[in-house]
């Protein structure tokens, strides 16, 4: 049984990624179309399930059937004509768990239940899965440098100077990632790893199919 089940990861493994990926992303949106069309009891169920894995900063994810798709905070809103999450929702940024739980409303629409980066990740990660499987397993893997300067850096640099800048303000200015920067740098972190790590995989099946 086992040699049955190993022989099939082996032959689907990149099929199988590609639905575990997308059908997390694809969940992470359905939660706010239930919301919308009033099945409240599975969008919260899904919501709670997503908690795990996510912060769920209203702030920092995409929101569905309101006037914004997204709702920066005030004091780093530099867009004319776009509404902060403090004016639209009336909460303070400062109540962590209270924001943390807020899904949404009908004027503000409700939010993906993961943020905008993670979103990114997890879809281009099933796109390299695709685009792997449709080359029939020829792209070469990338050096771990390359993965390095274009997958790694770019969000560990947005992030972490984002992050600096809250918890030390007298010495970085207080700098807020914008929902393009967040898809930019979260696509190009999936992508570059699933590149990085597929090939190698494939490479270590095909080492075990003939030893």
């Amino acid at each position: 049984m086992e040699d049955k089940f190993s022989k099939f990861f082996r032959r689907f493994y990149i099929l199988i990624f590609f639905g575990v990926f997308f059908c997390y992303s694809a969940f992470s949106i359905v939660a706010p179309v239930l919301m919308h069309f009033q099945f409240e009891l599975p969008a919260r169920l899904i919501y709670g399930g997503y908690r795990f894995m996510c912060h769920q900063l209203p702030y920092r994810s995409f929101f569905l059937y309101g006037e914004q798709s997204y709702y920066p905070l005030q004091e780093t809103n530099r867009n004319a004509g776009v509404i902060s999450f403090e004016e639209a929702s009336r909460l303070k940024s400062a109540d962590f768990k209270e924001i943390r739980n807020f899904i949404g409303n009908e004027q503000m629409g409700y939010k993906i239940a993961i943020c905008q980066r993670d979103l990114a990740i997890y879809l281009s990660i099933a796109f390299f899965c695709l685009i792997y499987f449709l080359s029939n397993y020829r792209l070469p893997r990338i050096h771990w440098l390359f993965w390095l300067i274009f997958g790694l850096f770019p969000m560990f640099w947005d992030g972490l100077s984002q992050m600096i800048s809250r918890f030390m303000p007298a010495l970085v200015q207080l700098r807020e990632s914008t929902p393009i920067l967040r898809v930019i740098t979260g696509s190009s972190f999936g992508f570059f790893t699933a590149w990085f790590l597929f090939p190698y995989l494939e490479h270590v099946f095909r080492d075990q199919e003939t030893s």
